[in-house]
């Protein structure tokens, strides 16, 4: 049975009394700069494929922001990040999926010498100056995004 409105709203199961609410999985958004320019990602797989977005990911129990945001990036670029400083947290809903997320978003560098090995989840990188970066996909990375190089 559903009760409940607006962020209030969950399931409850009349025999045993169990509720769960639509709480927001989280999410981190790497945004890896080079001075005034930010590294972007072409997306493989759904959704948004062949948009541009972010290193980040979903984090995993007992896992960190931080730690996720590590992770994520030596899965997906084969680079370390360094530097990971906070830049705030943006609600948003994954693709057409339906999914509430919460993004927990970080500046971070990547080392000069690092060459950057793509994983099957995207096909393209890019370096983008800040007056360049193109539309993304999901608003909490755009909200990260705007944040970050407006001024």
């Amino acid at each position: 049975m559903l009760s409940g409105e607006g962020p209030e709203r969950h399931a409850s199961c009349g025999d045993c009394g169990f509720s769960k609410y639509d709480n927001p999985l989280p999410t981190t958004i790497g945004l890896i700069c080079r001075g005034r320019s930010m590294l972007l990602l072409r997306r493989a797989q759904p959704p948004a494929v062949g948009a541009w977005d972010t290193v980040g990911g979903f984090l995993t129990a007992g896992e960190t922001a931080e730690q996720n945001l590590v992770r994520e990036a030596r899965e997906e670029i084969g680079c370390p990040v360094l530097d990971l400083r906070p830049v705030g947290t943006y609600a948003s809903v994954y693709g057409d999926t339906g999914m509430t997320t919460v993004g927990i978003a970080f500046t971070c560098r990547i080392p000069d010498e690092a060459v950057i090995t793509l994983s099957e989840e995207n096909t393209e990188h890019r370096w983008f100056g800040w007056d360049e970066i193109p539309d993304l996909p999901f608003a909490d990375v755009a909200a990260a995004v705007r944040d970050l190089v407006s001024p």
